[in-house]
């Protein structure tokens, strides 16, 4: 009986043991979950994408607005690239949102890397798409980029089963340039607007290539 007796106690002890382990694997998942959302809550606050370790949206529209002030100070040309993943919701779709995710942190790395001039920005912009601030950039030299960039993206070799572009990833390049000019109505977000603008056409023609658009003439007193 002795024997029986004992079995009987190890069992409530382990199933005891068993309760607080699951206890404190639950609290420590919910902590950790608290912690991952505080860090995404701080790295929005500095203006980080925490997806990516790119400047956030809202940063992206602080640097340009500084840019262009100083672009319009100095008389300089500044460009504004739109990069967007060719077929992102099939990529995601296909092999999903994880996959999707280091897609974009991979993009991102490799964007950082070819874009380290001082004045220039990398930011996600939002979904599959990078916003990217050239400042002292003309059309010409922003177009060159944005051809390696559309070459580097591809020479990464991630697999994109559902796309018809390539049988890797790839992205399209928006570009738009422009002088600020006091004597012009021309401001920083219409630069957007004519990168978003490039980029479709882009898509248009078959995706995995850029386009430039004409934005307020690079040298207006040329004209």
């Amino acid at each position: 009986m002795a024997p029986l007796c004992g079995l009987v106690y190890l069992w409530m002890e382990y199933r005891a043991l068993s309760a607080t382990a699951t206890e404190l694997s639950t609290h420590l998942e919910r902590r950790n979950t608290e912690l991952l959302e505080a860090r995404q809550s701080l790295s929005r606050s500095a203006g980080i994408d925490p997806l990516t370790s790119l400047a956030s949206h809202s940063a992206f529209q602080e640097f340009l607005q500084a840019e262009w002030r100083r672009a319009l100070r100095e008389a300089s040309c500044i460009s504004v690239m739109m990069v967007d993943v060719d077929r992102f919701s099939e990529y995601n779709d296909r092999l999903g949102y994880q996959a999707g995710d280091e897609c974009l942190a991979q993009i991102g790395s490799t964007l950082k890397e070819m874009l380290g001039r001082q004045g220039d920005l990398v930011a996600r912009y939002g979904g599959g798409e990078f916003a990217v601030v050239m400042s002292r950039t003309d059309r010409q030299h922003a177009s060159r980029v944005g051809h390696r960039i559309c070459a580097a993206v591809e020479n990464l070799a991630m697999a994109h089963p559902d796309s018809d572009v390539s049988s890797c990833v790839t992205v399209s390049v928006g570009v738009c340039t422009s002088t600020p000019a006091t004597d012009s109505n021309w401001e920083e977000l219409e630069l957007v607007a004519g990168a978003n603008k490039a980029l479709t056409l882009a898509k248009k023609q078959g995706r995995n290539r850029i386009d430039a658009v004409e934005g307020q003439p690079e040298n207006p007193n040329l004209e």
